[in-house]
């Protein structure tokens, strides 16, 4: 009997991951019909409505690379080219008519952007891709870590936020991407990214939030609290909001590829306190003392045209919650994680939504949300391996 559950839930789990594939494929392809022209990834309802940023051209990529998807992966990267490409690394936002309204490279953008080229590299000496401009993948990524390490990365191997920006007193560990610095580790030997991996995990576990797996947006090397904040401080950076909640696809993906112990202790903290909230439906975001974030609080954008809730149970919270549930829970826990995220997807649907259907008007971006909700779904499917 037992036997028979087990073929019978597998086989439940592998239809499952099925589906979620086909719905990464399709909010992958609503990206790109919302995206014609230039084909940066632009964000339709940010605080300054149709700008793009550095940001959705790596995690635009990332979508590229997992939906096997190379035509659009090279648009992305020639409509980078021409409006945020500075000789060293792509300006950080560019307005709606891709004049650079942020000069700069962001950090977490440059690496997303040269561990996918890297990725695409591979996939041509394998014969999977075709080559690109005479072998510009590599050329590119070279260019950019050569960057990054000079601008992006103090001495001691703290990555800064930005460009010859914090480190010292600031740093956004959502930002931090380990299994990133693996692969740039064996790319390009020149430079000591290992170094990287070792003091990214040390200051992750300064977080004052760490024991339940939570980390404030901004926050000095140490673990405190700073008043040099950052981009959108929500909360004066005190709170796992937009920025640090990304740690968990970051950290995860460092154990998923590489089971590094300081990962999986992390990964752990952030499962037991999901647990404690009674599983995935406790997705949300949370203060460093395991509450919520403050009921009413809203953001104002759009010149004060729109405002939006702070909390939110939504795809975005669920499918980085669902990490940790998915690496460190049971079976049942990864099947409930998978049937939480899914009811925000619609048959049909180019776009992560509203439970009852339609687009999520109060919370969704077009982007942000996409975006985080695919990659929280990437951990649901077998498609997430490094290329």
């Amino acid at each position: 009997m037992t036997n028979i559950l087990y073929l019978l839930l597998m086989f439940t789990s592998a239809v499952a991951t099925t589906t979620v594939e086909q719905t990464i494929q399709m909010v992958w392809q609503g990206m790109v019909e919302r995206n014609p022209g230039d084909f940066l990834i632009h964000r339709p309802y940010s605080e300054t409505p149709g700008d793009a940023v550095s940001e959705g051209v790596g995690y635009g990529l990332i979508m590229a690379m997992y939906c096997n998807d190379q035509e659009h992966f090279d648009m992305l990267l020639d409509g980078a080219e021409v409006t945020m490409w500075n000789g060293q690394c792509y300006n950080w936002r560019v307005d709606r008519n891709g004049w650079v309204t942020g000069s700069g490279g962001a950090t977490d953008a440059e690496q997303d952007i040269a561990a996918m080229l890297i990725m695409a590299k591979h996939r041509v000496d394998r014969g999977e891709w075709i080559d690109y401009r005479n072998g510009f993948y590599e050329q590119r990524a070279r260019t950019i870590l050569g960057s990054l390490w000079q601008q992006g990365i103090t001495a001691d191997g703290t990555l800064r936020p930005g460009y010859y920006w914090g480190g010292e007193k600031l740093v956004n560990v959502g930002y931090f991407a380990p299994a990133w610095y693996r692969i740039f580790a064996r790319f390009d030997t020149s430079h000591d990214w290992m170094s990287v991996v070792d003091r990214s995990y040390e200051i992750l576990q300064r977080s004052p939030g760490y024991e339940d797996g939570l980390v404030p947006d901004w926050m000095t090397p140490y673990g405190a609290y700073t008043n040099d904040l950052g981009y959108n401080a929500y909360g004066n950076g005190h709170y796992m909001y937009k920025d640090a909640i990304r740690v968990l696809w970051r950290i995860g993906t460092d154990y998923y590829w590489n089971q590094d112990e300081r990962a999986k202790d992390y990964m752990m903290n952030a499962y037991n306190f999901m647990t404690e909230k009674g599983g995935i439906g406790g997705a949300n975001f949370y203060q460093m003392d395991g509450s919520l974030v403050p009921e009413g609080d809203v953001w104002v954008f759009d010149g004060g045209a729109k405002t939006r809730p702070r909390r939110e149970h939504s795809p975005l919270t669920i499918g980085m919650w669902s990490i940790p549930m998915m690496l460190m829970g049971d079976l049942n826990e990864q099947e409930s994680a998978t049937e939480e995220l899914l009811k925000y997807h619609q048959e049909n649907a180019t776009y992560w939504g509203l439970d009852e259907g339609g687009e999520d008007v109060e919370h969704n971006e077009m982007y942000f949300e996409q975006f985080l909700a695919s990659f929280g779904a990437l951990f649901m499917t077998d498609l997430f391996q490094p290329y």
